[in-house]
């Protein structure tokens, strides 16, 4: 996953993950971000959602 500013530019990584990350939202506070991924799941399809503290 990756953050940019409004005009596209600045592209920032925020996630670490080789697998797949995705779906990210901010809470409407902005101090909390979720998003979807396939890590930690013991190797099956099962997709979970992770909720983070959201630090600048």
């Amino acid at each position: 996953m990756y953050l940019t500013d409004l005009n596209g530019k600045g592209l920032e990584k925020i996630s670490r993950d080789r697998g797949f990350d995705a779906f990210p939202m901010f809470s409407p506070d902005g101090k909390k971000i979720i998003f979807a991924s396939n890590r930690n799941n013991g190797g099956t399809r099962d997709t979970n959602l992770f909720v983070a503290d959201w630090v600048d």
